[in-house]
């Protein structure tokens, strides 16, 4: 039963990061648009990030389908905790209120945003901690 749990939490990490990924890559104008609107991010910086954001994700896709899906798991924690901060500055700092996780979270507020990060980081950290907690049994 478990397990089947541990199952359920990696596909919505799976689902998640397959959306936003395949929402920047079919988009890549508006992507380019929205990263050129924050005030975080230097225009020297968006070509790199506008290919870098989407292949990440979908790495991280690949490690959480894989036996090594811990990997993924540590990736996806890192991943999500790094857009969170860097929404909860965008938040506090910035006149610009604009997404580019594409899709339906495109009309979303930061705060949806944070909190909607916050329960993927649980995810991940409850994932995490099932996995060793399993691995310390065998």
């Amino acid at each position: 039963m478990k397990n089947k749990i541990l199952q359920i939490l990696r596909l919505f990490l799976i689902v998640l990061f397959g959306y936003t990924a395949f929402h920047k890559l079919i988009d890549l104008h508006l992507f380019r648009q929205t990263l050129m609107k924050s005030t975080l991010i230097e225009e020297y910086q968006i070509d790199f990030l506008l290919y870098f954001v989407p292949a990440i994700e979908i790495f991280t896709i690949l490690l959480l389908i894989s036996k090594k899906y811990i990997h993924g798991l540590y990736i996806s924690l890192l991943l999500m905790t790094t857009f969170t901060i860097y929404l909860i500055v965008l938040n506090n700092f910035s006149f610009y209120k604009g997404c580019s996780c594409g899709g339906i979270f495109n009309d979303m507020t930061y705060f949806e945003h944070i909190i909607i990060n916050i329960t993927f980081i649980i995810i991940n950290l409850v994932s995490i901690i099932s996995h060793s907690d399993n691995k310390s049994k065998h």
